[in-house]
């Protein structure tokens, strides 16, 4: 028996719309871990290179202590055709002074008080940038 149009269009248009929304995931998980590590603060850069992702648990790595100033380079554990929608997936950071270095305004780019809103601005704008990321990836499915 032929499948008609209908029914084999609307495979079609399933599959291209679960791409986009992995496309779009994959974006938004690695701006966002980019986010973060260009935002926060830097000493020795061990912080800032200790944002990892996490697949269905929050990763447990810690970034290894450093005895001196240095650059900051992010993991990418996963590569993007291992991230799918049908996972949890979490940003984590367990440098132990990661909490209070996010939420301490002493803290901020800087030191200036007042400045450790690097962390809740990216926080407070997470909806927006995946509504974009997502909006963007699912227009292009035709």
């Amino acid at each position: 028996m032929a499948q008609s149009y209908a029914e084999f269009l609307g495979v079609e248009v399933v599959e291209e719309v679960e791409k986009a929304m992995n496309r779009a995931l994959v974006n938004f998980l690695f701006n966002t871990q980019s986010d973060l590590s260009k935002a926060a603060p830097v000493d020795t850069g061990r912080l800032a290179s200790g944002f990892v992702l996490g697949k269905d648990t929050p990763n447990r790595e810690v970034e290894p202590e450093r005895e001196q100033k240095g650059e900051v380079t992010l993991t990418r554990q996963y590569n993007k055709s291992e991230i799918t929608m049908d996972s949890d997936w979490y940003i984590s950071n367990n440098v132990p002074y990661a909490r209070r270095v996010a939420y301490d305004p002493i803290y901020g780019k800087g030191g200036r008080v007042g400045s450790a809103a690097w962390y809740t601005t990216i926080e407070n704008n997470l909806q927006r940038k995946a509504n974009e990321a997502f909006t963007r990836q699912l227009k292009k499915v035709k």
